[in-house]
């Protein structure tokens, strides 16, 4: 849908055909999407030991994103810190560079169809990763091959289900 289309869409109060695709559970916040990306982090060999370094350095124990307590304010402020500090979130940079500030967090469900269906964003590594399909797919299977991109391990950075 381009950009003048989804406008016109939002204005006559349409749901986007992107969400039409997917089983929408409900609204999500951005606490709830802070708490789950530091889990992914946390659980990748890739990202997890930089995340534990941070967690150690803030003085906060791996319980902060294990079980998340998405009533605390504090924890939340401290995950949010924490998000920023490892990928960029919330300043601009790293992973979160051009991010928008404003976000509607929504939970859904994908069938294994619709997931095989998703794309990486337009990012160079993930470009490379995939041979320039950015189908998480086909970046497994290269990455099963032995494909380094840029001489990063991929290990633990894409999974298929």
């Amino acid at each position: 849908m381009d950009e003048m289309t989804c406008k016109q869409a939002a204005a006559r109060n349409e749901v986007d055909p992107m969400l039409r695709v997917v089983q929408v559970l409900g609204k999500s916040s951005e606490d709830e999407m802070v708490a789950c990306f530091l889990s992914g982090e946390l659980s990748s060999r890739r990202f997890g030991r930089n995340l534990r370094s941070h967690l150690a350095a803030a003085g906060q124990a791996e319980q902060l994103l294990t079980h998340p307590d998405l009533s605390d304010a504090g924890a939340n402020f401290a995950r949010r810190a924490l998000l920023a500090a490892v990928r960029g979130y919330g300043e601009n940079r790293d992973l979160f560079e051009n991010f928008p500030a404003r976000v509607t967090w929504t939970r859904a469900l994908l069938s294994a169809d619709e997931a095989a269906g998703v794309r990486y964003l337009d990012y160079s590594y993930w470009v490379e990763l995939s041979g320039g399909s950015r189908r998480p797919t086909d970046a497994a299977a290269r990455i099963r091959a032995g494909l380094r991109a840029w001489a990063c391990p991929a290990n633990g950075v894409t999974r298929v289900m």
